[in-house]
Order: structure tokens, then C-alpha cells, then sequence
């Protein structure tokens, strides 16, 4: 079994316990799915709106998440991390980079961020449209560097300039798999659907069928086929032609061979189709108004289900990215971070845990600060547990061990009399 997959016989595997031997599956190039990355940007994003959509939602709610550089547990105010994040390169800020990046990765499965510069410093960070890389395949298992063909030139990167995010993929070690491609059967139904639609409102919006001659001693002629042609074409066709009645002569009739629209189930079908699309890309059918897509009681619970399961993960996956590329250029023990405070979409989930912290008597200060992410009182402040002035333990005044029994009595009389 060994021997014939990977050329090694089981007991030499066993005794050299190198590192794992990587198979090239497929045909290796940049766009890594089985229809190219022309054809599945312009099928699933130009002329999909549903996948559109989806995209955009996602990308742009990434790109939002304001970015924090700690070193250590220090956040940073000012840092040249700090300024490249915000000014990557002179044609993009911060924003629509990480828009762009996203955009790429969910589109193609790859994204590739190229660093300009010194290498311990750089200045700039440009992106590179992914069906025009490669990755130069490392005899030890690792990417020996990343190439770029563009009309009329080529040229080749070192493995530590250029950032390759790439989603999972089965079947390659060095691209990864992009998520129209699960999606790509329900990007096709649903736009072929709308093509049929549109093909079926331009032909008069009847079904397909045919004209024919029943029990006629000759054929029809061909300036009488042509004119039976030019009628129907000019005078049934189209949308301002539609439900005009078909006036058939010399024996003429008419057979449907279509099927109408309630006996495909069109509306359902295609519906059902934009469920799956956006199930591809892990956002909620309900914030695509596609109909009938009540998986969730409110909007709200939508959006927030949104932030946390695909939103959220997704952000965090590109600052540990950028934090493994950029970190060890600017310095040690350098960190990039998600300033989730500033999410309106969890506003309402942050106020309940306050609120439950607050509420939390048996916590110090400062375990409540930690809890909400701040910092430590300074001197020792917060170290102290602090409770509600009303609040007395349950045998306060009962026994008289140590006189309080009897102050309290006394008190008691003195208020509220003998009784």
C-alpha cells in the first residue's frame, strides 16, 4: 500500500520518521478549483446577487473591526504597525484593503498580501489578483517562494514577502478551495432560473411549443413559413406582447412542449437555491431577504448569529495571519488584535454581560474590570470585594457572643417599642 503511493517501501517509512511526504493532486495552478477563476468570479459574483450580496456583507463587516496593536498587554497608541495597517499603500487605506483581501479569499480561496520594503520594516502592502499566482513548490513540504504571471511578464517573490491566506482544501497541500466552488450547483440554478425566467418574459411569457398542420395535403411553403415566423416574432413576442391571443389559420394548431413555471416549482426552486448559497458562505438567508427564510425569530438574533459564527472567527483568522507575517518585521512580542467594543451588532449581548458582572458580589474590582477588559485599578484599589450598603448576614443581630445581639435588640425597642 505504502510502496504504491508513495514509492517507499512500509519498513524504510517507519525507520527514516521524516517529514511527511506531499503528493501533488490536481493541476496545481492558481485557481485551484475545477472551473476557472474567470468564469466562477463572473458566474458566482457579477451575475449572482445572492452571492454578491454575501460576500460583500461579510467583507465589509470584516473590514469595520477596528485593529489594536498590543506588545505584550500594552497597547500600543502609536506604532509604524500601527500607520501600515491604516495606510497600507498609497491607493488603499486600511478599510478597503482588508475589503479587497477578504473579497479574494471568498471569491477564489486564496488571497495573497505582497510586502514592499526593507524586510524587517516594509512600507507598503499590495495585493495580487489570485489567478495570476503560483505557488513554487518546496521539495521539503513548504512553499520555496510564489510567482506572478501577468501578460507579458513573470516575475518571482521570496516565501516571506508575500502572505498566502487560503482557505481548507482535501485535495491540495499548497491552494485552498474556494467557497463559491460548494456553492457552485446552486449559483447555477439559481442563475439559470432567472435566465429562464427573463428568456420565457421576452418569448411572451407562454411556455415552448409548436405549430403544426393536422390532416393538410401540402406543406407549408418557405415565404409562408417565413411570414408565420415574422408574425409570431413581431407580434408575440416580448414583454409588451404578453397574453395577446395567437390567431392560427390554414389549419393551424398549437402544442405546448414547456412546462409553465407552477409546474417547475420555479419560485421554490429558486429560493431554495439562494438558501444554499448563503448557507455556503455562513450568513443567515434571513439577511438576504430571500422569502420564506425564517430560520430565526427576529432580524436581530440574524445578525448577531451572523457576527459570531462567520464574522467574527473570520476577522480573527486574518489578524493571527497578519500577526504570524507582520509581527516578528516591526518587533517582539508584537500583536494584532480585534477592537470588538466597537461591534453595534453585539451591543446588546456586551450590556447583559456587564450587567452580570456587575451583579457578580463575590468579585474584586479588579476581576470584574478583567472580565470586561480593562485594566487593573492602580495601588491596589480594586482588590477589594464591594457590597450593597443594605445588604446584613442572615444571623446579624440573633446571638449574643459578642454584645452585637444585644445592640441590635436595644435599637430594635428604641424604634419600634417593647413588642
Amino acid at each position: 500500500m505504502f510502496e504504491r503511493f508513495f514509492g517507499k517501501k512500509t519498513e524504510e517509512v517507519k525507520a527514516s520518521k521524516a517529514k511527511p511526504i506531499y503528493n501533488k493532486v490536481g493541476p496545481g495552478s492558481a485557481a485551484t478549483t475545477p472551473r476557472r477563476y474567470d468564469k466562477i468570479a463572473r458566474e458566482g459574483y457579477q451575475q449572482n446577487v445572492i452571492a454578491y450580496r454575501a460576500i460583500n456583507l461579510v467583507a465589509k463587516a470584516v473590514a469595520s473591526i477596528p485593529l489594536q496593536v498590543y506588545k505584550g498587554d500594552k497597547l500600543l497608541e502609536t506604532h509604524d504597525l500601527i500607520s501600515l495597517l491604516k495606510k497600507p499603500n498609497p491607493r488603499l487605506k486600511g478599510e478597503n484593503f482588508l475589503y479587497n483581501f477578504v473579497g479574494y479569499y471568498m471569491i477564489a480561496g486564496n488571497a495573497y498580501a505582497l510586502a514592499i520594503g526593507p524586510t524587517n520594516k516594509p512600507k507598503e502592502l499590495w495585493l495580487l489578483r489570485p489567478d495570476t499566482m503560483s505557488v513554487v513548490e518546496g521539495a521539503d513540504g513548504l512553499p520555496a517562494g510564489f510567482e506572478q504571471q501577468v501578460p507579458g511578464r513573470k516575475q518571482r517573490f521570496d516565501v516571506e514577502n508575500v502572505l498566502h491566506w487560503k482557505t481548507f482544501n482535501p485535495l491540495s497541500d499548497w491552494y485552498g478551495m474556494a467557497p463559491l466552488e460548494a456553492a457552485a450547483l446552486s449559483v447555477d440554478i439559481h442563475n439559470e432560473g432567472s435566465r429562464w425566467n427573463l428568456a420565457l418574459i421576452q418569448n411572451g411569457g407562454t411556455p415552448s411549443g409548436v405549430l403544426y398542420q393536422e390532416d393538410s395535403e401540402s406543406m407549408l411553403t418557405e415565404s409562408q413559413y417565413k411570414a408565420l415566423k415574422d408574425q409570431i416574432d413581431n407580434q408575440y413576442t416580448g414583454a409588451s406582447n404578453a397574453g395577446r391571443p395567437l390567431l392560427l389559420e390554414g389549419g393551424l394548431k398549437w402544442q405546448s412542449m414547456g412546462m409553465a413555471p407552477s409546474d417547475m416549482d420555479w419560485h421554490n426552486g429558486k429560493n431554495m437555491a439562494a438558501r444554499e448559497i448563503a448557507m455556503a458562505f455562513g450568513v443567515p438567508p434571513q439577511m438576504l431577504g430571500i422569502p420564506d427564510a425564517q430560520t430565526y425569530s427576529n432580524y436581530s438574533e440574524a445578525r448577531q448569529s451572523l457576527w459570531e459564527d462567520s464574522i467574527i472567527p473570520l476577522a480573527q483568522d486574518i489578524v493571527t495571519e497578519l500577526t504570524n507575517w507582520l509581527g516578528p518585521k516591526f518587533g517582539e512580542n508584537l500583536e494584532i488584535r480585534l477592537d470588538l467594543d466597537e461591534i453595534p451588532a453585539l451591543e446588546g449581548k456586551r450590556a447583559r454581560k456587564f450587567e452580570r458582572v456587575q451583579g457578580a458580589d463575590f468579585l474584586t474590582l479588579d476581576e470584574k474590570r478583567k472580565a470586561a477588559g480593562k485594566e487593573p485599578l492602580p495601588n491596589g484599589q480594586g482588590k477589594q470585594i464591594y457590597m450593597p450598603a443594605n445588604m446584613l448576614p442572615l444571623d446579624f443581630g440573633i446571638g449574643d457572643n459578642e454584645g452585637n445581639g444585644a445592640s441590635a435588640k436595644a435599637a430594635g425597642r428604641d424604634a419600634y417599642g417593647d413588642e
